[in-house]
C-alpha cells in the first residue's frame, strides 16, 4: 500500500490479501473517532441473509467474520475514551459521548463477548428454510454459541428471542415485495382497496418487531410473553390474508374448498418476505445474501407448484433461488452462492446466465477430479459466484477451470 500498488478492493483480491484482516487492522490502529463511528455503524446495521439456511453453516461463517470486527471496534472505542480521560478532558460531557453510550450498553451484559454475539445474532443475521427442524437447529446452534461465552450460571441473562430472525417457510412461494401484492390484486377493484390497509398493517408489524428487538438489546433485555404474542398475532393475521390472495393465483379458493386450501398451505408453505422482513425490504433490501441453495431438478418436485420464474427453463431449483434473491438484495448489496458449474457452462442455464451477468460478477469454477471442493459430494462440479452492484454496463471476471490434487 505504501508503494501505491493497492488502491481498491479488487487489488486485494488480485494480490490474494485478507480483506477482513485489513479492516480489523485499520480499526485497531484508528485514531480518528469519525472513521471508528462510521465503521461501527456499518457493521452493526449490515443485514446478512441466507435464503436456504438449513442448520445455519453460512450464518455461522458470517458471525465469525463480524465478531473480531465488533471486538476491535469496542476495544478501540475504549482506548480513545481512556486516552481522553487521562488527558484531563474527560469532563467534557459531549466529547465521545456516543462511544461511551455504546460501551455502557456492552457493560450491562455479562461480558463483551456475550454482548457482541448477542448483537450480531439479533441485528445482523437472518435466515429462512422450508424445513422447520433445520431452522430449530440453526437457532439452537446460535444460542449455544452465545451461552458458551458465560463462565458462571449466575451471570446468564435471558436468551434473546430470534424467532423472527430465523424463519420457516418456502423461499420461492409467497410475495417478495409490495409490488408483487399489487400485481396480484390489480385485476380486482374490490381487493385493490385493501392495498393501503395491507401496507399500513405491515408497517405496524414492523414497528412492533423493532420494538421487540430493541427491548432485547437496549431497554433492559426482557421480553414479555405478551409482547411476543401480540407481534405474532399481528404477523399471522396479515400472513393469513396474503395467503388467501396468493392461493387464488394457484386456482385454490379458500372459502369454496377449505380442505384444498389447507392442503395447499401444507405443501407450499408460503413465505411473504414483504411482511416478515418489511423494514429491511422497505429500506432497499438485504445488504448481503449468501447461500448454498439446493441442487434439485424441478421435475423431481411434486409437492408444490412454482409460478412466474424466468429461470424455470433451467430446470433446477437453485436457479430459482438466485432469481428470488435478486428481488431481496439491496441495489448496492452483494451476494455469494456456491452452485453447480452448470450455472456458467450449460446452454440450459442461459436464463440464469443472463440474470447473473446483469450485475458485477466474479466467479471461480472447480472440477471434482482429482480432488473436489467439498468432500461427500460425488460428481458435483461447483462454481462460487460473487455478485456485486447493479451497473448500467456490468462486467464479469472468471478464473480458469480449477483442477488440483488433495495434497
Amino acid at each position: 500500500m505504501q508503494k501505491g500498488e493497492v488502491d481498491s478492493i479488487n487489488d486485494f483480491i488480485t494480490l490474494n490479501l485478507d480483506i477482513r484482516q485489513f479492516a480489523q487492522d485499520v480499526v485497531e490502529h484508528c485514531d480518528d473517532p469519525n472513521i471508528l463511528r462510521a465503521f461501527y455503524d456499518a457493521i452493526s446495521t449490515v443485514t446478512v441473509l441466507d435464503p436456504t439456511c438449513g442448520s445455519g453453516a453460512f450464518l455461522f461463517a458470517a458471525l465469525n467474520i463480524l465478531e473480531p470486527l465488533y471486538e476491535a471496534s469496542l476495544m478501540r472505542m475504549q482506548h480513545l475514551v481512556d486516552d481522553l480521560d487521562r488527558s484531563g478532558e474527560g469532563d467534557s460531557p459531549e466529547k465521545y459521548q456516543d462511544l461511551r453510550d455504546i460501551l455502557s450498553k456492552a457493560d450491562e451484559h455479562p461480558n463483551r463477548a456475550y454482548f457482541i454475539y448477542k448483537t450480531i445474532i439479533l441485528n445482523n443475521l437472518f435466515g429462512v428454510d422450508i424445513m422447520a427442524e433445520a431452522t430449530e437447529i440453526c437457532k439452537l446452534r446460535l444460542f449455544l454459541k452465545l451461552v458458551s461465552q458465560i463462565s458462571e450460571v449466575d451471570h446468564l441473562e435471558p436468551l434473546p428471542d430470534i424467532e423472527f430472525n430465523i424463519r420457516t417457510g418456502n423461499t420461492l412461494v409467497g410475495f417478495a415485495t409490495f409490488e408483487d401484492v399489487k400485481q396480484v390484486l390489480q385485476t380486482d377493484l374490490i381487493k385493490q382497496k385493501e392495498l393501503p390497509k395491507i401496507q399500513e398493517r405491515a408497517e405496524i408489524v414492523d414497528r412492533a418487531f423493532k420494538q421487540f428487538r430493541q427491548q432485547q438489546t437496549e431497554l433492559g433485555g426482557e421480553v414479555t410473553v405478551e409482547h411476543k404474542e401480540e407481534l405474532r398475532r399481528r404477523l399471522t393475521d396479515l400472513e393469513n390474508e396474503l395467503n388467501r390472495y396468493l392461493a387464488t393465483e394457484y386456482g385454490i379458493y379458500p372459502e369454496k374448498k377449505p380442505k384444498d386450501y389447507k392442503r395447499w398451505l401444507d405443501t407450499h408453505k408460503p413465505f411473504h418476505w414483504f411482511v416478515d422482513f418489511y423494514g429491511i425490504l422497505e429500506s432497499g433490501g438485504f445488504d448481503v445474501i449468501i447461500g448454498n441453495p439446493p441442487y434439485v431438478e424441478l421435475r423431481t418436485i411434486t409437492g408444490y407448484q412454482k409460478m412466474e420464474y424466468s429461470c424455470e427453463s433451467t430446470g433446477n431449483i437453485y436457479a430459482l433461488v438466485i432469481e428470488r434473491c435478486y428481488s431481496l438484495v439491496h441495489s448496492s448489496g452483494h451476494q455469494g452462492f456456491i452452485v453447480p458449474v452448470s450455472s456458467v457452462s450449460t446452454d440450459r442455464y442461459y436464463a440464469l446466465q443472463q440474470l447473473l451477468s446483469s450485475r458485477e460478477l466474479w466467479y471461480c469454477s472447480f472440477d471434482d477430479r482429482p480432488s473436489r471442493l467439498f468432500d461427500g459430494l460425488e460428481h458435483i462440479r461447483l462454481t462460487i459466484h460473487l455478485i456485486g452492484h447493479e451497473l448500467s454496463n456490468p462486467y464479469f471476471f472468471s478464473t480458469r477451470y480449477n483442477k488440483w490434487n488433495a495434497e
